[in-house]
């Protein structure tokens, strides 16, 4: 059984699957459970020792690096069909990273809206303007979790316009 997103498991599902594992016969355990989830996932888990004390493997992904941040974006753009790099400049690769903390969700998410967004600019590059506009609008600016109105992104310099 594999069970995504088992941090938002309540209290009672952590303990069905305790007893789910007491299933066996003479060889072996009758099921094999996976949870994924995010951090928070290890923090219940702490509140669970009965359950904790059965799990035989753990794992945790950690953020990405800048590096990794690069490659992944370069390659989701190429599934999707597009060229070897995606077209971000370098300051707002910079800027996914810094506002996504290295989360592949928070990565994809961010890029997603900036590409939208450049389009919608009339622009064919994203640059820091618009990813730093999106961070705003999508909430992942610390400064603007106070802000009701957000403007518009900047027309840079460094933005290519469609040819």
């Amino acid at each position: 059984m594999v069970i995504d997103e088992a941090q938002d498991l309540r209290p009672k599902n952590f303990e069905t699957i305790r007893q789910l594992l007491n299933f066996e016969n003479n060889r072996e355990k009758l099921l094999q459970i996976i949870l994924f989830g995010q951090n928070e996932l290890s923090t219940k888990l702490d509140r669970q020792p009965a359950l904790k004390d059965r799990i035989v493997t753990w794992g945790a992904l950690t953020n990405l690096t800048y590096e990794d941040s690069v490659e992944l974006i370069n390659f989701r753009w190429r599934v999707a069909g597009g060229t070897e790099t995606a077209p971000f400049h370098q300051d707002a690769l910079q800027a996914v990273y810094f506002y996504s903390n290295g989360l592949p969700r928070k990565i994809s998410n961010i890029c997603t809206n900036a590409l939208i967004r450049t389009v919608a600019s009339g622009l064919s590059v994203v640059n820091k303007d618009i990813v730093e506009y999106v961070a705003k609008e999508i909430r992942l600016d610390p400064e603007m979790m106070k802000v009701k109105r957000i403007g518009r992104p900047k027309k840079t310099e460094t933005a290519q316009k469609p040819a």
